[in-house]
């Protein structure tokens, strides 16, 4: 059986008790780097008693293509990346596939991951996309921009502490007025929030992984009615039994016959 187990993103003790036994009773472990997981394990106090096997975004054809359903089968595995969700701008969802296509047994282990808790902290409502990593430049970073702020949504996405100041001159030459969130360092000693509209943002120190959380939602021009300025609208009974129907639990007909009463 292989289980996926999501790695803390900056504080030790974020990871999770099923997490821990997991790596405890595993036989083998797949890797993103094996030095990061020896090095977690032994603050864990976990023996490296362990096969680890180095499989990252390039190496991962390679080492599928060498694998052996029935050791994954009869064997305890493990697969982790380096910080966070497997899978989530991490690599892990290939071997997810493999598993699937070869009636392997797998689980995923809910745990840390930086888009989720960037958002929970931003205070924006509403559906949400998660993008990732914007291409470095070109017309397919722009495309990818133009894809984000056209969401309607709120906008989750990663950016490296080299390019968060150019992704910031880019949103405020796009959408000066939305607000928007980021967050750095989550979970560590010098966690950062900044929240304000894009055209107020000025970063005093860029160090640091940054999570930026962009409301492109349009606000609603709808006037919310309630029943009570409804039943004072100057409208036809039939039309106005429709409107209240939609907001009441009572259908349309029930609230003709009480209008005409």
């Amino acid at each position: 059986m292989v289980t996926f187990v999501p790695t803390p993103i900056g504080n030790l003790d974020d990871i999770s008790k099923r997490a821990i036994l997991a790596l405890q009773n595993a036989k083998i472990i797949f890797c993103e780097d094996t030095r990061v997981t020896k090095k977690l394990l032994n603050l864990l106090n976990i023996p490296l008693d362990k096969e680890f096997i180095s499989m990252h975004s390039h190496n991962e054809d390679k080492v599928l293509a060498k694998l052996n359903p029935k050791i994954l089968n009869s064997n305890e595995c493990v697969y982790v990346s380096d910080a966070g969700m497997p899978g989530i701008s991490d690599p892990g969802a290939k071997l997810v596939q493999y598993c699937q296509k070869h009636n392997v047994k797998y689980t995923v282990i809910p745990g840390a991951n930086a888009a989720l808790t960037a958002y929970a902290a931003s205070g924006f409502e509403g559906d949400f996309c998660f993008f990732g990593f914007l291409p470095h430049k070109g017309n397919e970073r722009s495309e990818r921009l133009n894809e984000v702020i056209n969401s309607g949504k709120v906008a989750v996405l990663y950016e490296s502490p080299h390019r968060i100041e150019k992704l910031l001159k880019e949103l405020k030459n796009l959408i000066p007025e939305n607000e928007i969130f980021l967050a750095k360092e989550l979970t560590k000693m010098h966690e950062t929030y900044i929240k304000g509209k894009v055209k107020d943002i000025e970063l005093q120190n860029t160090k640091g992984e940054w999570v930026v959380v962009i409301n492109t939602q349009k606000k609603s021009n709808k006037l919310e009615l309630s029943y009570e300025d409804i039943l004072h609208l100057p409208l036809p009974p039939k039309e106005k039994s429709k409107l209240l129907a939609k907001i009441s639990d009572k259908s349309a007909k029930e609230i003709y016959k009480e209008l005409i009463n």
